[in-house]
């Protein structure tokens, strides 16, 4: 049972525990769209974490103790976020650490003025596409600039235009 889930913002202490996190939930990602290879969550740096921690909004998600999950978002321009990484231990899978953190990003988001909240995931993930619908994101479009078909997916803090070109804000990510 859990005692105590604790949030925090990550550190440049916390590398070693934001990539362990991320390279156990993502090898299971990789393996259920068959593109090891091309998820680069897979793939990070030390500098690379280092970089985010530094220049974007990194939360750690600890379970008695234990990092069960990490999540990233960055605000980019016309108060929009763009939420990566969103990895859960798969031991802390389906106790609800996911929606704890999607939660925490989104008081985090509200705080600052942000009007909605884009992220990328393989559409062919249904658990994934499920998980970020059960938590009020929409499908906005499909985009095939990865080896993989991917959802864009968004959630509205703010009343928006629905054909706002969020594409053209979140770029190439």
């Amino acid at each position: 049972m859990m005692e105590s889930i604790v949030f925090k913002k990550a550190g440049e202490a916390d590398v070693a525990a934001v990539k362990a996190v991320t390279r156990k939930a993502f090898t299971d990602y990789a393996k259920e769209i068959r593109r090891e290879d091309s998820v680069a969550a897979l793939h990070e740096t030390d500098d690379a974490i280092l970089s985010d921690i530094r220049q974007k909004h990194v939360y750690l998600c600890e379970v008695d103790g234990d990092i069960a999950g990490a999540v990233r978002f960055e605000v980019l321009q016309d108060g929009i976020a763009y939420l990566s990484r969103l990895a859960i231990d798969p031991e802390y899978q389906s106790l609800g650490i996911g929606g704890l953190l999607l939660e925490e990003v989104r008081r985090e988001c509200l705080a600052l003025g942000v009007r909605a909240i884009a992220l990328h995931t393989a559409s062919r993930m249904r658990s994934t596409v499920a998980f970020y619908l059960k938590n009020g994101y929409y499908i906005h479009s499909i985009t095939r600039d990865k080896e993989y078909i991917r959802a864009f997916m968004v959630y509205e803090l703010a009343e928006m235009d629905e054909l706002y070109d969020y594409e053209s804000v979140v770029g190439k990510r």
